[in-house]
């Protein structure tokens, strides 16, 4: 059996139909395995219906747990990752599998795209699309995203897994691993599915906080990502960095004057390294240029605070293991 797909899902029947739908015609011997994580609504009866082996969790363990019990009762040398509200193209696992025909690779990324119209979508696939274009060209990666991913199963198993601990970015921590451990990622951009972002910005920034938070988390157990990789923008970390510096520097701008004028400057150095977003989206949607100050103002916004959070739970854990090794 050449390949493996593996689908988490929790309580979403609908997403998880169309999913498999898009699915079914590419998937020649492949085997699908979709794990069942406690979902209320009936989505394993769906993935019966697509002929899928259903893995059940008794109770809710998160994503990379469920993406851990599919991966390990999967018989295909290649594990392909997708989410259950992602629809794949009609060659996304030809694709998918395509990139891993070198044996010098051990994983690869596909990407998203989206058929919405709205303008906060449209941006959001706009930022995902500034990564992309980072990542197009290089030799080898340290990035991968299970919306659409590849890895081999030896490696996957021989490196451990998915960190059950984590209940997002988990995908991210395990590309640091693997980065870390010499193994090859690559950028494969014909691997195509099909995506719905949020339309809202209030949707938008819960997105974000979250991402911030647990990349957070995964920047704990590899610092050096934290400064520099291959997907996220410098300009984007310092933006981040900017905005927590500019929450910090607020509420001190009537004490003395010289705290007005470096809040001034963090504004002024917060726009100079946004203006390549601005000129990215411009180039791609003129009428997307202004909104995406203010889009990326909301984003390194939601960054910075789940980043904050995020930096809290590391110092607590850290605190509460230093604790438990004296006990």
């Amino acid at each position: 059996m050449p390949n493996s797909i593996v689908i988490p899902v929790r309580n979403e029947q609908a997403h998880l139909r169309r999913c498999l739908r898009a699915l079914e015609p590419q998937l020649g011997r492949d085997e699908l395995i979709v794990v069942d994580d406690a979902s209320s609504d009936g989505s394993g009866d769906v993935a019966r219906e697509f002929g899928a082996l259903v893995i059940t969790l008794p109770e809710r363990q998160g994503a990379a747990a469920a993406r851990n019990a599919g991966s390990a009762r999967a018989l295909g040398e290649i594990l392909l990752f997708t989410d259950a509200d992602c629809e794949p193209a009609h060659d996304w696992c030809r694709e998918m599998a395509r990139a891993l025909e070198s044996p010098t690779v051990a994983a690869a990324y596909g990407v998203y795209r989206t058929r919405q119209e709205g303008w906060v979508a449209r941006l959001a696939q706009l930022e995902f699309e500034e990564r992309y274009a980072r990542l197009s060209g290089r030799e080898t990666i340290d990035f991968f995203a299970t919306h659409s991913a590849a890895v081999r199963r030896w490696v996957f198993r021989q490196a451990g897994g998915f960190r059950a601990d984590l209940r997002g970015n988990e995908d991210v921590e395990l590309a640091f691993r693997l980065s870390a451990r010499g193994d090859r990622l690559v950028f494969e951009p014909r691997a195509v599915v099909y995506h719905e972002h949020p339309t809202t910005l209030f949707g938008y920034f819960r997105v974000k906080f979250s991402r911030g938070f647990w990349r957070t988390v995964a920047y704990a157990a590899h610092p050096g990502k934290a400064v520099t990789d291959a997907y996220t923008p410098f300009g984007l970390k310092l933006q981040v960095a900017l905005m927590a510096l500019s929450f910090l520097l607020l509420p001190l701008v009537r004490v003395h004057q010289a705290f007005m004028v470096a809040f001034g400057l963090v504004v002024v150095a917060w726009i100079a390294a946004g203006i390549p977003f601005a000129c990215f989206v411009a180039r791609r949607n003129v009428g997307l240029a202004i909104p995406a100050l203010g889009f990326a103002w909301l984003r390194s916004a939601a960054l910075a605070a789940g980043v904050a959070v995020g930096s809290v739970r590391v110092v607590l854990r850290g605190q509460r293991k230093s604790e438990e090794s004296r006990s």
